[in-house]
């Protein structure tokens, strides 16, 4: 995800996992993408320029760069970009630049046994896909010959309607295979068959698995897996080499134009075993109108509230929480659970309503209903996405006293406004689903 470190906006690195790689090989800093109106976005650097140089100094690394900028006595500062081979100079002011920057490293240079399934695209936050499962399940699916976009396919699964709450702060509870799973709906609405692994805790398992992701490579299958590189977050694995003991894949955590080798075996996956034709577009979307209905009034599913009902028990946690008496690995849970599905709801919402416009104009019959539903989501999600800035996240709360009873109030204020916008949306859902039924 991405974070802001002393006014600079950029994207999670990660930590190559060999030392003689860390020694041997200089990241690059390069463009990834804006934004929009910032300093950076106005100033002419492009997408994929190369940061040379900050204030006349070589800069390498993030780390680098934030040191630089910490340390800037002037109120403004000439940036050196490499760009087709020519190196131009940028003057920015002081502050925020607006720019989404990643370390690159050069590429990875394959074995002679390695198998690898060409022109899988890269993956990054600065898309606005954050929505890992998805971001992945969009890739493998384009790579089919299935074209259907990350909007439609967050829309068609319901997951971009969803809101679930862990009953114990977990920074899992966005995640559309938690809970109720909406991945594999995903999954299932692009007419792709799977099987999903998961490793066992005694990693018995880990040969068979292996062997499944291997026989997938080969038939040019990329395999949807969790846990690649840094974070718990989905990735693709497109490759293997070294007799399957080295993964190659696309996170949303790499430092390379082409494929990574993953740091860790994955501990979940999705094989993808084969593809069957796709029910009509108006077939998918009222499917995912039930799904989406059935996501809102389902008080759980197992041990992550769901709908209306994780609303009321997010608002719950904030006000009955003793953060003081919690251990320090579960009060982090609970910082990086807050802030992260506070992003993931300002940010679905904000997908929700365009698959609503798009669904419309394929079904005339709702579209009035629709457009409706489409217009709450636009509120809500510039409700929220006006004040996550201010939410108390892993980045900017690091212990129990810094995250105050008015800091909690604020956030209860504001999901307290998102839930009501969820119940007008409710009440029309309710009036689809039922028009739909009595229709058939």
């Amino acid at each position: 995800m991405c974070v802001i470190l002393t006014g600079l906006l950029f994207s999670v690195s990660v930590v190559i996992a060999k030392e003689a790689e860390k020694q041997t090989e200089q990241t690059m800093l390069i463009v990834q993408n804006f934004v929009p109106d910032s300093p950076a976005d106005k100033s002419g650097i492009l997408v994929k320029d190369i940061f040379l140089k900050y204030d006349g100094k070589p800069v390498n690394t993030l780390t680098e760069l934030n040191e630089m900028k910490a340390e800037l006595k002037s109120e403004s500062v000439e940036i050196t970009v490499l760009r087709e081979g020519k190196e131009l100079m940028i003057k920015l002011p002081k502050g925020q630049m607006g720019v989404y920057l990643k370390e690159l490293l050069p590429d990875v240079k394959y074995k002679a046994d390695a198998v690898v399934i060409e022109s899988i695209p890269k993956l990054s936050w600065g898309t606005g896909k954050i929505n890992s499962f998805l971001a992945c399940v969009e890739l493998a699916a384009n790579y089919l010959g299935i074209k259907k976009d990350y909007v439609e396919i967050n829309g068609v699964s319901g997951a971009a309607f969803r809101l679930h709450f862990c009953k114990d702060w977990c920074p899992s509870s966005p995640d559309p295979t938690c809970g109720y799973n909406n991945g594999e709906d995903a999954l299932k609405a692009l007419g792709l068959e799977y099987k999903s692994y998961s490793l066992s805790s005694d990693g018995k398992n880990k040969p068979e698995i292996k062997k499944a992701i291997m026989q997938s490579i080969d038939k040019k299958m990329p395999v949807i897996a969790i846990d690649l590189i840094d974070a718990l977050e989905w990735g693709l694995i497109a490759g293997y080499q070294n007799n399957g003991e080295e993964f190659l894949c696309r996170t949303y955590f790499d430092k390379r134009n082409s494929y990574e080798i993953a740091q860790k075996f994955p501990w979940a996956l999705y094989v993808i075993t084969g593809k069957k034709d796709i029910a009509k577009d108006a077939e998918l979307y009222r499917q995912s109108f039930k799904t989406i209905l059935a996501n809102l009034t389902t008080e759980n599913y197992g041990q992550y509230y769901s709908g209306i009902n994780a609303f009321d028990k997010w608002i719950e946690h904030l006000e009955k929480s003793d953060f003081a008496k919690m251990d320090s690995q579960k009060f982090n849970n609970a910082v990086l659970a807050n802030g992260w599905i506070f992003d993931r709801l300002a940010v679905d919402r904000n997908d929700a309503a365009p698959y609503l416009e798009t669904v419309a104009v394929k079904i005339p019959e709702l579209s009035k209903k629709l457009t409706e539903l489409a217009n709450i989501y636009k509120e809500e999600s510039k409700l929220l996405q006006e004040t996550k800035i201010n939410i108390p996240n892993s980045n900017i709360i690091k212990s129990s006293n810094e995250w105050t009873a008015e800091m909690r109030q604020e956030e209860i204020a504001l999901l307290q406004k998102a839930k009501v916008k969820e119940e007008a949306a409710l009440k029309i859902w309710q009036e689809i689903v039922k028009t739909e039924g009595e229709n058939k």
